[in-house]
């Protein structure tokens, strides 16, 4: 078989020129066939019909308009599609463009990339439309879902445990980088897991200024017994791409009702979410700049080795300069700083998205870490 014909073929219909140019080069240099970019909803479906494409890539107004004939289209020839666009997915145009990923304008292409490679793998899923059965996992697959490995970590579980667990973990969505999965003054409306990827719990004053309370991590439930608030307190926003599960209360109910034994590890991961925010706290309070980040760094690499997303004392860490100087009550300029100082001091390599600890014990030392407070006992200790 010609190996050319073997490549992914991706529709790219993108409205703005130069960002057309920019995602089709990054596109061909990761091994896709490229048809495109169109600039208008009629030269898209043409090409649709022409060549039918593995997966596309779609700005939902395109020059003649809000292109839902080619949403339609590509819905109903089962094709997926990413959304990268330069409106909200709560506006009006984005009405018929729910429950794709959805990536907001500018989005790095390589970002695009990493979605497109999502969907075009053989095992990629598609956002549900309906709870239809869910067969049972094997055990040793159970064993891999970040959320019984977590939980694991707090008590023994059951084979029926593991099973129904991995059974609530089914059909994750794919959501792209810093968007809002729920803000504040929403209603609830079930309780979000996150499979894959790095979300982040915040507060945005009138200002502008932005505190980012907690890292939302694989296997973490994002407050378990939010259904008993009428409206959210704060924003939940994804901080890489995720795949993201979203419970029913019912759902958490039962769960809790009928497992025993999860019930109780649940009830001991909440007590380690106000552990760790309690950390947090005197973290901002009364730690240096450059012992804030280090203990934060620390705390990251314990509770992924937890879910087993390190490799050795590496991990990704998709945070911006920006976001760290939120999380620690920081300026740019001393977040800056203090990474500065923490690399000559030979204790970190940060390249790109991956960190690299390259001295644990005296991170540890200089950030006065003990991980006491996630009570993972001896199982995941740095």
């Amino acid at each position: 078989m010609n190996p050319i014909a073997q490549q992914p073929l991706a529709l790219l219909a993108e409205a703005d020129a130069l960002v057309g140019i920019d995602l089709s080069d990054a596109l061909q240099q990761a091994g896709y066939r490229v048809l495109g970019p169109f600039a208008t909803t009629p030269e898209a479906l043409a090409a649709v019909e022409r060549t039918p494409p593995t997966v596309a890539v779609v700005d939902v107004v395109l020059r003649d308009g809000v292109c839902t004939a080619l949403e339609s289209t590509l819905r109903r020839r089962g094709i997926p599609f990413v959304v990268h666009a330069g409106v909200l997915p709560a506006a009006a145009e984005a009405h018929g463009f729910q429950g794709v990923p959805w990536l907001g304008k500018p989005a790095q292409p390589q970002e695009v990339v990493a979605l497109l490679d999502e969907l075009s793998g053989p095992a990629s899923p598609v956002v549900a439309k309906a709870a239809a059965p869910i067969l049972l996992t094997p055990a040793v697959e159970a064993r891999r879902n970040p959320l019984v490995r977590k939980l694991e970590g707090f008590g023994a579980l059951s084979e029926a445990d593991r099973a129904v667990l991995t059974q609530i973990s089914a059909n994750p969505r794919l959501i792209g980088p810093r968007m809002d999965l729920i803000r504040e003054g929403d209603r609830p409306e079930g309780v979000f897991l996150v499979l894959d990827g790095m979300a982040c719990r915040h507060k945005v004053r009138e200002t502008g200024a932005r505190q980012i309370l907690a890292y939302l991590l694989p296997g973490d439930l994002c407050d378990l017994d939010v259904a008993l608030l009428d409206t959210m307190d704060h924003t939940i926003t994804t901080v890489s791409a995720c795949r993201v599960v979203q419970i029913p209360p019912e759902t958490i109910a039962a769960l809790i009702q009928h497992h025993p034994q999860v019930a109780r590890a649940l009830r001991k991961a909440a007590l380690v979410d106000n552990a760790t925010l309690r950390e947090w706290l005197v973290n901002v309070g009364s730690r240096s700049a450059v012992e804030r980040l280090a203990h934060l760094f620390c705390e990251l690499l314990v509770r992924l080795r937890a879910v087993d997303r390190t490799e050795g004392d590496s991990f990704e860490l998709p945070v911006t300069q920006a976001e760290l100087g939120d999380t620690t009550g920081l300026s740019n300029v001393h977040v800056n700083r203090s990474l500065q100082e923490l690399r000559r001091q030979g204790l970190i390599e940060l390249k790109g998205r991956r960190l690299t600890i390259l001295n644990l014990p005296r991170l540890r030392a200089v950030a006065e870490f003990r991980s006491n407070y996630l009570h993972l006992g001896n199982r995941t200790a740095a």
